[in-house]
């Protein structure tokens, strides 16, 4: 009898064995795509500028991949991959795209770059390539790689403050600054005034083109009259230029 039970025990272990190689048959990976789609891009030289941001960058157009027989009706996802050249692709950058491909402005291409830490000003090459897949469980098929020079940008902006306290020279080295790390608009920076040099305004640019003084409550004008602190000592000075206002805070 224990003959027998010993030998039950087995087979069943056999059978469960083999139900379970079944079951891990069931979500094996298998190529659902013939063709895995080509991809082109319309330059390999991306113009990248702060000024120009919204503009596009490059588009990368593809040759859809093909699913094989079994898999004709089922939809592919394309995404586009792009990592530093050399990388092998390992944690690229991923952009959704369409079957016919995808453009990118300059804003979305260099805050990619930025994502992938590329130093602003260095030209460095980044490469590409389109990934299709129909399932999480099937093999994504991946197109070819294109190589693309790129340098990116600092989204840093800054405004200006030529006054008293630096000889009213917009375009001397010792002019203050207010930043606009994300150029959002909202800009701010410290700058000290010496005694009886309280007065200021606020320029776009080291020149005189565009120069905002005080336009009254809080407010910033172009036709305004100076900018003035109420005493000697450093201030930040807080801007939001889509408002027109302004604050100041003696530190």
């Amino acid at each position: 009898m224990k003959k027998i039970l010993t030998s039950f025990i087995a087979v069943c272990g056999v059978l469960l064995l083999m139900i379970t190689s079944c079951k891990k048959d069931e979500t094996k990976t298998t190529a659902a795509l013939g063709n895995s789609g080509t991809i082109a891009a319309s330059t390999t030289t991306p113009p990248l500028s702060l000024a120009t941001e919204t503009n596009p960058a490059v588009t990368l157009n593809l040759s859809a991949a093909t699913p094989v027989t079994g898999y004709k009706s089922v939809a592919v996802t394309y995404t586009l991959q792009i990592g530093k050249k050399g990388s092998n692709f390992v944690v690229p950058q991923e952009i959704s795209a369409t079957v016919t491909g995808v453009t990118l402005t300059q804003d979305a291409l260099n805050t990619v770059l930025h994502n992938l830490k590329l130093v602003d000003g260095v030209s460095t090459q980044v490469e590409v390539r389109m990934k299709s897949s129909v399932a999480a469980n099937i093999d994504a098929a991946y197109s070819n790689v294109i190589t693309l020079t790129v340098t990116p940008y600092s989204r840093t902006s800054y405004l200006y403050v030529p006054g008293a306290y630096q000889g009213w020279d917009p375009t001397a080295a010792n002019v203050g600054s207010l930043a606009s790390p994300t150029s959002n608009n909202i800009y701010d920076g410290n700058i000290t005034f010496t005694t009886g040099n309280l007065a200021f305004k606020i320029t776009t640019k080291k020149n005189w083109d565009v120069a905002y003084g005080n336009g009254g409550s809080g407010k910033l004008s172009l036709t305004g009259g100076d900018l003035t602190v109420p005493s000697a000592g450093t201030y930040a000075i807080h801007v939001d230029m889509t408002t027109l206002s302004y604050t100041l805070t003696k530190q």
